[in-house]
């Protein structure tokens, strides 16, 4: 598929085996073909009784035997369109019909490129750079697998900068933040992935007693280790729907009600559970911290949320692909934690160096992870690996960007990025691809991407554009194609446009000032202006006066956990003191969250 060029007509669909129809005849079907649908590898390695329940999703108990038959299904249409050892575009979501048409892809020898919940010019940039052939629409939408027009394009059988790599060794392809406002395929190989996922399980069992949330979000890499858990471990895998996936407050619910045993989820997303629920899960008995660092305040919240559970901070990147280090607090040790809360040491799998700074601290230094955990390299040829600095073992190593300590008993803590990328509440980015997507606009001169923080690790990305004179900058643009380049998550909470950035911060834009120094300014009506217009940069509308009633509910109003974060980040911004995020649940109406800024804006934090 060459640039900007847009996918072909869909191909007959014969994908759409619903949930309903497998479960009344996948079973006995399956049953007759164990041998042709057994998955392929990793996920064969441990039979598994047809008849046994694999996944339940809103209810619908789906067996092993239905997994198969689905999976069979999407193995037969790769085949039929000779797509073995090409690249095939999944969208991900929170459905059987993702995992099946994983496992399909695999079975058939075929490569997934997996897509997040974004806008279709950066689904077009992700399919572009794998090199993609075809690619499946939503799981819950009537088109099935499309062909894609791919006349002139070099990359369907090998990936840039790979020299040669044979791709019967890829498993798949995630896709990161890079630095030019496109997104940046990473291409995991297959023997990386089993060894981490093994010893992955191996330090942390699990069996065919436990169930497992699939709470993750799609397409990032700890989903990943959701979905392959009925096979490894015999655990059932619990999917819920998409309300109670957006909702702390259901979500909290759903995993008493379903007695949940594991569950996996970013520090900030842990918060947002335990700030909703007025009583602990008492079924958890593990619980991982994915996808961000995890601070002493959001494990003391994980901790009284699940006080039977252990809580393991899981540390790894979507290069190395899995984890790399694991740290665990036992049940009812992390109500004392304080920061920095460790990442442990490395897995079985794992060999791992600390790279002195220049300042020759020993202890500190930048994380490297060598080459067999990780991933075999990006799709636009971007060295991942590089040679051991003193060229003494012949080795390659991975750059995490980390900055670690090693600590007295061994193991290690995550001091600070050495670099601009970040992590905006468990999805990362770099600051330049978010000032990459914005140069994309008529009129932007220039732009800087900051981002702030609080102690519970809730973050938020804050861009400030320059206009070029006398050019009329449409902000409407700008945030239209920030939406369609950007990952949802990581789309600026609030933007600023300057006739030029200030000359006193050293070229960065200067912080807000609170709206208690405005002089002569009613401070309630202030205090509503900022709450209106951070609602309108979180949930990304116009106008939110007629299109949100102040007296409703924050998600009955459309916001989501994520939009809800960057809402509270950006009241905290404006009004220059830190805000909990737990306060939104206390106060879940926009005028009861404002009555409760009004009276205590002083020690709100």
């Amino acid at each position: 598929m060459s640039r900007g060029d847009e996918p072909t007509g869909p191909v007959r669909d014969t994908t759409r085996t619903t949930t309903n129809t497998a479960t009344h005849t996948a079973t006995n079907r399956a049953t007759s073909t164990a041998t042709s649908t057994a998955p392929p590898g990793l996920l064969g390695r441990v039979p598994r009784d047809l008849s046994r329940v694999a996944l339940v999703h809103e209810d619908r108990e789906i067996t092993f035997g239905d997994m198969a038959a689905l999976s069979e299904d999407i193995s037969g249409v790769v085949r039929a369109h000779h797509l073995k050892g090409r690249v095939v575009g999944v969208p991900a979501d929170r459905s059987p019909e993702f995992v099946a048409r994983i496992v399909g892809l695999w079975s058939a020898g075929a490569v997934p490129a997996i897509l997040g919940d974004w806008g279709a010019e950066r689904v077009r940039g992700a399919l572009t750079a794998t090199g993609a052939v075809a690619t499946f629409g939503p799981s819950d939408a009537p088109a099935g697998l499309e062909l894609l027009d791919t006349v002139g394009n070099d990359r369907v059988r090998q990936f840039d900068g790979l020299d040669g790599e044979d791709v019967g060794g890829v498993s798949h392809v995630l896709f990161t933040s890079g630095t030019t406002g496109r997104p940046k395929g990473i291409v995991v190989g297959r023997a990386a992935f089993e060894a981490a996922s093994v010893a992955f399980f191996k330090e942390l069992p699990m069996d065919e007693s436990d169930r497992v949330a699939f709470l993750s979000r799609p397409g990032h890499d700890p989903s990943l280790r959701e979905l392959i858990a009925p096979w490894l471990t015999g655990a059932t895998l619990f999917i819920p729907d998409r309300r109670t996936a957006a909702d702390p407050r259901l979500m909290a619910a759903w995993l008493s009600k379903h007695a949940i045993t594991v569950l996996q989820g970013s520090p900030v997303l842990l918060q947002l559970m335990a700030g909703s629920s007025e009583l602990p899960v008492d079924s958890l008995r593990l619980v991982c911290s994915v996808g961000a660092r995890l601070t002493a305040t959001a494990l003391r919240s994980a901790a009284r949320f699940a006080p039977r559970a252990t809580i393991a901070n899981c540390y790894g990147a979507s290069e190395t692909p899995q984890v790399v280090c694991v740290h665990q607090v036992p049940p009812g040790k992390g109500v004392a934690s304080e920061d920095p809360v460790p990442i442990g040491r490395a897995l079985g799998h794992a060999v791992v160096k600390i790279v002195p700074t220049d300042d020759g601290e020993r202890l500190e230094g930048r994380l490297h992870v060598e080459a067999a955990a990780c991933a075999l390299g990006y799709t636009d040829g971007t060295p991942l690996l590089t040679p051991d600095r003193n060229g003494s073992d012949g080795r390659r190593w991975y750059d995490t960007g980390d900055i670690v300590r090693r600590l007295p008993d061994g193991s290690m803590c995550f001091v600070r990025r050495a670099d601009r990328q970040v992590q905006v509440n468990g999805t990362r980015v770099e600051l330049d691809e978010i000032e990459g997507a914005a140069a994309l606009v008529a009129g932007v001169a220039d732009s800087v991407a900051t981002f702030v923080e609080d102690s519970g690790g809730v973050g938020s990305v804050r861009l400030t554009v320059v206009r070029s004179s006398p050019t009329a900058l449409d902000g409407d643009e700008l945030r239209a194609v920030l939406h369609d380049h950007l990952d949802p998550a990581v789309v600026p909470s609030s933007i600023e446009v300057r006739d030029s950035l200030p000359e006193n911060n050293g070229g960065k834009p200067a912080r807000p000032a609170d709206v208690d120094a405005a002089q002569d300014e009613d401070r309630a009506a202030a205090l509503w202006e900022v709450l209106h217009e951070s609602a309108q940069s979180a949930l990304g509308r116009e106008r939110i006066d007629d299109r949100i009633d102040p007296d409703d509910g924050f998600f009955d109003a459309g916001f989501t956990s994520m939009s809800l974060m960057r809402f509270v980040a950006e009241v905290s911004v404006q009004l220059g003191t830190e805000i909990s995020p737990l306060l939104v649940f206390r106060y879940p109406t926009l005028n009861a969250f404002a009555n409760y800024l009004r009276e205590n804006l002083d020690d709100v934090s």
